[in-house]
């Protein structure tokens, strides 16, 4: 009975949470910064050339957030009861006021997006098309005098509010993600004060990585005037700048985390070993800093290769898998952590449930070509100004 106990119990915990709650984290700080990059440089640049990038960044991110819960009903044991979070309260989990912030950023990007394109719906509603009916429904029947840019200037008051609103909840969902995981007091790995700025690092980057590709994209597949493409080209450029430097600021968050995890005890140096020599030491060596830290910030170092359309849509990509495997990297190896043994836990590659979410990211590409065939992403004076000059009417009796 004296004999010291070396070991009350012996249970490999596993990994409980898969790669989907990995996919689902990381497109929900790939919608948030998305919209907070389109947005914070609209206040910048504050040009109506500049507009058609703001619906981009308003838009796409309601249709990310909108797939998102497929990943969490997926990875539920029991997917029919998915809507129970929304009226079963625990004001004690991070996760039920998780459930709120991201369907009010929901609500608030669909409200937003809908005064950014409402005046030229209206425009279109006023003209006959195949697509009319559609337009006059989404404007409810309700056509305003006046042209484009003051219905725009009408409603600017409506617009700005919901920008602003749209804005905070963006920031608030980043903020639920970093509170998420350092909420979780067993996981060393997790359980940190620069968790909340590790999401919004990966949120710079991934949002003006897609914002650059997303609009690359519309503009090789879809007909743009020549001087909206030139001013959207030299915006991309300078959003090159915003992904470089917030390169920097991702390798500089996470050399903090690494000094910090030093500090933890035992525990947190075998957190850092996860990374560099671990289960993980791949995938962080090889995705996150050589494809998705040092490949970008190089391509991204020069003026003459950010304005390069197929440099920046590699350096956009590459960017985009770093953070997705940032992301996947922190979730996946906080849980392969040993809590009660001497071996790191184990988890399946899940290949499955990886294509799953690039498949859910194509689908998210297509739907916004679909929506931009049917939305008016461009500006009404440069996208019909050519085919009213072919019918000999002056842009000011068309409007």
């Amino acid at each position: 009975m004296n004999e010291s106990v070396q070991y009350i119990y012996w249970i490999e915990h596993g990994a409980a949470l898969g790669y989907l709650i990995a996919w689902y984290l990381w497109l929900i700080s790939l919608a948030e910064g998305t919209h907070i990059v389109a947005h914070l440089s609209w206040l910048y640049y504050r040009t109506e050339d500049y507009r058609p990038l703001e619906k981009v960044g308003t838009f796409q991110p309601f249709i990310i957030l909108a797939l998102v819960p497929l990943f969490l009903v997926v990875d539920l044991a029991h997917p029919e009861r998915f809507y129970t979070m929304f009226y079963r309260w625990h004001w004690t989990s991070p996760v039920a006021y998780g459930v709120y912030i991201i369907t009010l950023c929901m609500i608030s990007y669909a409200i937003h997006a809908y005064y950014l394109f409402r005046p030229e719906l209206m425009y279109r509603a006023s003209r006959e098309g195949p697509l009319q009916g559609i337009y006059r429904a989404v404007v409810f029947n309700r056509i305003e005098s006046g042209d484009v840019r003051e219905i725009r200037k009408r409603q600017e008051g409506r617009e700005r509010f919901w920008a602003g609103v749209s804005l905070f909840f963006s920031f608030m969902g980043l903020i639920y993600l970093g509170i998420l995981l350092s909420s979780f007091k067993g996981r060393v790995m997790w359980h940190s004060s620069v968790m909340v700025f590790i999401f919004f690092s990966l949120g710079a980057c991934s949002g003006s990585a897609f914002l650059i590709l997303l609009t690359h994209l519309k503009n090789a597949l879809a007909h743009t005037s020549a001087k909206a493409l030139a001013e959207q080209r030299r915006y991309l450029a300078e959003f090159g700048i915003i992904l470089k430097y917030s390169l920097v600021a991702q390798a500089g968050v996470f050399f903090i985390y690494f000094v910090l995890l030093q500090y933890t005890g035992i525990g947190g140096r075998l957190a850092s070993e996860v990374f560099f020599s671990g289960p993980r030491a791949f995938q962080f060596w090889f995705f996150q800093v050589a494809v998705g830290l040092i490949l970008p910030f190089a391509l991204m170092l020069f003026r003459k290769m950010r304005e390069n359309v197929v440099v920046s849509s590699i350096a956009s990509i590459a960017a985009m898998l770093g953070t997705l495997y940032g992301c996947v990297n922190i979730f996946i190896g906080g849980q392969l952590l040993p809590m009660t043994h001497f071996r790191w836990e184990h988890l399946e590659s899940e290949p499955g449930k990886m294509a799953f979410g690039f498949i859910t990211m194509a689908v998210m590409f297509v739907l916004f070509l679909v929506t931009y065939k049917i939305l008016p992403y461009e500006n009404i004076g440069s996208q019909e100004e050519a085919s009213l000059v072919t019918h000999n009417i002056l842009p000011s009796e068309n409007i």
